[in-house]
């Protein structure tokens, strides 16, 4: 199959570019490289460097390709820049998801849309699942919820245009975590546990997230865009194991070696986060790689 796949030299999407190219589909690779590495690409993928905003940008992709499924992972993630550089994480990701829109409804492709868990913000009744309410506080206390309100609005976007006929499928991926994460101050938590000496656990440590290992994900991925039939559908790729940040870091810290230390709380960090996966029976996937299994590999 012909496959586009936007964000493909980031963590999530590198590692679906090489399941795909691995079963024989035809890849290109649309990325600004503001996050990912050029290196992280497959050589059997053709690579266009560009931003998902311009429509110029996406045609240079789609140049003598017409894609007949676009993955469109790419945003602006990164918990301390959902605060810090709120403007923009709404312009790429808000704008992001127009265009790929407007390019599958101009190629006819079907579009797999990477929302995320922080489209629900601080909602605290789990499971969540596809008829859970999002509920944000109020944006003159901080501008944390710039990343979920922009998925938010991805997802009310996609949904129009499914009642409108295009083929839109979503996912959100729940606490990815696994080779090529990201370390540093904008990663995901357990690479920075991974990298950080000390380990740095903010807040008092009791929120849970349920975290995934990056491998049994992307299964997932590829067949909620190669399956029929799930046009206006959503489906969290996602663990159900809850595990807090406390323990998290104390058990990396016992594997490393190294110690943990306390620090502020992050601004609207959600005390709780289980997924509803219950829909994923019509996928037939479900997560099976335990925590510790993922750590050993990652170490």
């Amino acid at each position: 199959m012909r496959i586009l796949v936007t964000g493909g030299a980031g963590f999530l999407g590198s590692h679906l570019v090489d399941s795909l190219v691995a079963q024989g589909d035809e890849v290109v690779v649309l990325d600004d490289l503001s996050r990912g590495h050029r290196s992280q690409i497959s050589s059997k993928a053709k690579f266009v460097h560009g931003d998902v905003r311009l429509i110029e940008d996406w045609k240079k992709a789609c140049k003598d390709f017409d894609p007949e499924i676009i993955h469109h992972l790419a945003a602006v993630n990164g918990t301390r820049r959902f605060h810090n550089q709120a403007d923009l994480v709404v312009d790429v990701n808000v704008n992001g998801v127009r265009m790929a829109i407007k390019i599958a409804k101009e190629y006819s492709s079907k579009l797999v849309f990477y929302s995320s868990p922080e489209a629900f913000g601080e909602q605290e009744n789990m499971p969540l699942g596809n008829e859970s309410q999002s509920l944000f506080t109020p944006a003159h206390l901080h501008q944390r919820h710039s990343y979920g309100t922009s998925k938010h609005i991805g997802e009310l976007l996609c949904q129009f245009e499914v009642r409108k006929g295009l083929d839109v499928r979503i996912v959100r991926p729940c606490n990815v975590y696994g080779p090529r994460l990201h370390g540093d101050e904008n990663g995901q938590v357990v690479s920075m546990m991974m990298a950080a000496d000390p380990i740095v656990v903010h807040g008092t440590g009791m929120q849970t997230r349920c975290l995934t290992w990056v491998y049994d994900v992307v299964q997932g991925m590829i067949r909620v865009g190669e399956m029929p039939n799930l046009s206006g559908k959503a489906y969290n790729l996602g663990s159900t194991d809850e595990i807090s940040m406390l323990e998290l870091a104390q058990k990396i810290a016992d594997l490393r070696g190294v110690d943990v230390v306390f620090t502020e709380p992050n601004h609207g960090d959600s005390k709780r986060r289980l997924p509803d996966v219950s829909m994923n029976t019509e996928i037939d996937w479900f997560a099976t790689t335990s925590l510790d299994e993922g750590l050993g590999q990652l170490l």
